[in-house]
């Protein structure tokens, strides 16, 4: 039995994984007691005391570090907003992040196994995962003005993950404008609102992420 790391940018979606995606994948026929955990990006937990942030080789030492514990599947949960123009297969395309992906997948071939390491950019970032639903607004809002604004832009994006990711209007800037949004307090209540079930419906690249996982959970081995 593989254990499963996931690599991922912030404190915030440490605390998603752990608690709540986690929880919901051993919940899973054929999942129950795989060991799975979420630690975030050292380049990050660094980055207030030192002023560090993440590049691709900070970001490849934390996969090769993991990596070589052994008897690991390794994936990530990195924002594509503000990716590091470093990264194998840069693009500004959003509807290009397959190939990032399968860009830094064999650029780090010599650290981990294709078939162990699944790496994963959301779109455009983690907030994006808010928008699935106004029930997480909802439990942390009692502002009607301000719900009214966010329901506008939920029901004008069927999909969450075609909201951009300008510097002023991505999903995180647009909540921000709206009310006092504190994403280390915030996000984890609201998406405790979310069914992940009813995220995944809405949000097609988050749902293809998770089918890989709980294929790869069972056999061992990610498909590449």
């Amino acid at each position: 039995m593989r254990r499963l790391v996931f690599i991922v940018e912030g404190k915030s979606e440490v605390q998603f994984v752990n608690q709540l995606l986690i929880p919901y994948l051993s919940s899973k026929d054929g999942l129950q007691g795989i060991p799975m955990h979420a630690q975030q990006l050292v380049s990050n937990r660094k980055k207030i005391i030192h002023g560090g942030s993440m590049s691709f080789g900070k970001f490849s030492n934390d996969v090769r570090n993991v990596a070589h514990s052994g008897d690991v599947l390794v994936t990530t949960m990195i924002d594509f907003f503000r990716l590091p123009t470093d990264f194998p297969g840069y693009t500004t395309d959003s509807k290009k992040i397959d190939s990032i992906e399968r860009a830094v997948r064999d650029a780090l071939s010599s650290v981990i196994s294709p078939s162990v390491f699944l790496p994963y950019i959301q779109r455009h970032e983690f907030e994006t995962l808010l928008f699935a639903s106004m029930d997480g607004f909802a439990s942390i809002i009692d502002d009607s003005k301000a719900l009214r604004a966010l329901e506008h832009i939920v029901k004008g994006y069927p999909n969450p993950e075609d909201i951009d990711g300008g510097a002023e209007t991505a999903p995180s800037k647009r909540i921000g404008h709206i009310f006092n949004y504190e994403k280390g307090v915030d996000s984890l209540m609201a998406l405790r609102a979310i069914p992940i079930d009813a995220i995944r419906a809405r949000c097609p690249r988050f749902d293809h992420w998770l089918h890989e996982l709980e294929d790869g959970l069972k056999s061992g081995f990610f498909s590449f």
